[in-house]
Formats: C-alpha cells, sequence, structure tokens
C-alpha cells in the first residue's frame, strides 16, 4: 500500500492498541530535522523554535519529501526548562538551543510557575499542533517531551544532579516528584489538541550516566506515574544509549511502546518480553551512524533486519542528523515496501 491508500493515523492507533495487525509503519519517534529539508524550505534554525509556520514545514518535511509516516515536533529539548524559567541560548543553525542559566540553586528550590503550560513557545507548539491537525487528519502527529530525569538535569546541571543523589537522595526524590506534576500538567494540555503519542525521552537516564538500579529505584516508578497519567493518548518510553540492563524496567513501566538503540539486542528485547509477559510494543532501531554515514543498501540490511527480528514499529534509533543524506531516510520507507513484498 502506498500513503495514498491508507489511513496511516488509524493505522498507527490500531498497531500501539493491539487491535489489528499491520504492516510496520515508519513514525519518527524522534526529530528527523535534516539540514537538506531546511535548506530545500529556506527554513533555518535558530527561527524554526519560535516560527509557527516554520516549525510546521519542517515537521512535515520528512512525511512531503521522504514518505515517513507521521510527524514530530518540536525539534529542541528546552521548551519545558524554559517554562521552568531558565535563560535558553537558541544556537544557530548547527547548534540546538541550551540552557544557559537556571534560576534553582538547590533540588529543594524547584518550584512550578504558575504560567508552566502558557509560555510564548508552548503556545506556538499548540498552535503548530492545531493547524498540523486541521490539515493532515489522517497523520500521526508524535510530540516529544523531555523525561523528568533529563528535566531536572537542565535545572539543575546534569552533574550536579548526579552528585544530589549521592549526597541528599531524597531531596532528589521531591524534586523529581515537582518536575514530574509539571509534566502531566504539559501533557495533559497536549491531550486536547489531539494527538496522537507523547515520547518521553530521557538522554541522561542513558546506563552510560545513571546507574542502572538508581534508574529503577528513582525514575521507574515517576515514568510509570506520568504513563498512568496520560490516558487520552498513547505512550512511549525513549533512553538514550545502550539500555540493555533496564529493559526489563521500561518493558514494564505501563507504556504502550518502548524505543530502542541499535546497540540494544532485539533478541534480547523480544526475551525479556515472554519473561515479564509485557504487551508493550518496540521501536527502532535503524542506527543513526548508518542513516548518516552508510549507503543505502546498509540501511535496507538494517530495516531487513529489524523486521525480521520482531520491530513492531521502525523508526530511527534516536534523532536523525542533521547532515544525514535525505536518500537515506527515504530508504527507509522503499526498504520496508521490499520487505512485505518479498513475504508475499
Amino acid at each position: 500500500m502506498t500513503q495514498t491508500t491508507k489511513n496511516l493515523r488509524q493505522i498507527f492507533n490500531e498497531t500501539v492498541k493491539h487491535q489489528k495487525k499491520h504492516d510496520a509503519l515508519i513514525i519518527p519517534v524522534t526529530t528527523i530535522n535534516l539540514l537538506a529539508y531546511r535548506n530545500d524550505l529556506d527554513i533555518h534554525f535558530p527561527e524554526i523554535h519560535t516560527n509557527k509556520k516554520d516549525m510546521i514545514d519542517l515537521s512535515l518535511a520528512p512525511y512531503k519529501i521522504s514518505k515517513i509516516e507521521g510527524v514530530n515536533l518540536p525539534f529542541d529539548m528546552t521548551l519545558e526548562s524554559e517554562s521552568f524559567g531558565c535563560e535558553i541560548d537558541m544556537r544557530d543553525e548547527s547548534n540546538m538551543p541550551e540552557v544557559q542559566k537556571t534560576p534553582f540553586k538547590k533540588a529543594i528550590d524547584v518550584e512550578i510557575p504558575d504560567d508552566f503550560t502558557n509560555t510564548k513557545r508552548m503556545n506556538i507548539l499548540y498552535d503548530a499542533i492545531c493547524d498540523i491537525r486541521s490539515n493532515y487528519p489522517d497523520l500521526p502527529i508524535v510530540i516529544g517531551i523531555v523525561g523528568p530525569f533529563t528535566l531536572l538535569g537542565q535545572l539543575l546541571g546534569i552533574e550536579q544532579l548526579l552528585k544530589y543523589i549521592k549526597l541528599d537522595y531524597f531531596e532528589v526524590e521531591e524534586a523529581l516528584s515537582v518536575v514530574v506534576e509539571a509534566l502531566i500538567e504539559f501533557i495533559q494540555k497536549l491531550e486536547t489538541l489531539d494527538i496522537d503519542a507523547v515520547v518521553v525521552c530521557e538522554p541522561s537516564a542513558s546506563c552510560d550516566l545513571l546507574d542502572p538500579n538508581i534508574f529503577n529505584q528513582l525514575l521507574k516508578g515517576e515514568l510509570e506515574y506520568i504513563a498512568d497519567e496520560t490516558t487520552k493518548t498513547n505512550t512511549i518510553l525513549h533512553v538514550c544509549g545502550n539500555t540493555t540492563q533496564i529493559i526489563e524496567d521500561m518493558l514494564t513501566s505501563h507504556y504502550d511502546v518502548i524505543s530502542i538503540e541499535n546497540v540494544v539486542s532485539l533478541n534480547y528485547v523480544n526475551e525479556m518480553r515472554d519473561k515479564t509477559k509485557s504487551d508493550t510494543l518496540v521501536a527502532g532501531n535503524i542506527s543513526t551512524k548508518t542513516l548518516l554515514l552508510g549507503s543505502t543498501s546498509d540501511v535496507r540490511d538494517e530495516v531487513f533486519y529489524a523486521l525480521d527480528n520482531g520491530i513492531d514499529i521502525l523508526a530511527s534509533s534516536c534523532s536523525v542528523p542533521p547532515y544525514t543524506p535525505e536518500v537515506n531516510v527515504a530508504e527507509m520507507v522503499k526498504a520496508r515496501d521490499e520487505y512485505y513484498q518479498t513475504q508475499k
């Protein structure tokens, strides 16, 4: 089937809700903001982060140009920290926005501003979502939010947060709970906009940074709470890096889908699904390195391997690097179509 002959939104929701078996969709679980798209559309960072039309145009580019089967926005990870009162450096064409200054000196200082979900950039995002839904009613809309541990790391500094865990664990617990309440408030606002999924992105919860035991003790319960409180849209949990040691925790954190990187064995994930009797779907795990530096044949091989090993939703393993050739992004779709044609 081609994109013009199927309702991608319906297929996505039927897949995630286990209502009907479909061929694996290719969903932008994480962002795809290729420089090639930006140059073609003559839109650029940092304006895209604050201009509704540019944000919409870039979010639709993977669908319109490369036939990716959904949209993902926003394109940076500072929206929530800015709403907490942090000063943001919007950077430039080659660099993503980052927190420049935070109002919080200690974990105990963290509190939710009254206008947390009503800042200027939040409202630009809401308006962009509404316009996309109005004009593309059959397209899945996926919204990435910064996960609670990563967000708290932005508010306090990630190195400071890791030290805090050792020095004042209970203070970190309290601050994390505050951040979680803010994120739930944000998600509940997003749910009113008829989106199809929120992706809770936790780059700072990678096993490279956070001890897997701390993930289990400190973070898992908060992630479960976010998933449980998200009742009107689908939930996806993405943790960067090699998450092998926390896959069991991810699969049992109540999310509809987990997103994994290429360093994680799909066979192992499937073993853990069987062990935990989890019905959580798995998205991924096409290497961003292959997309950036490999050939279309390399991309094809990874797509075939993922499908052979039971991937439910095809996606890049993490955000696609800006300098990735567009033909490699498009190849994910072509390879998927070829794979299923050979199965018939």
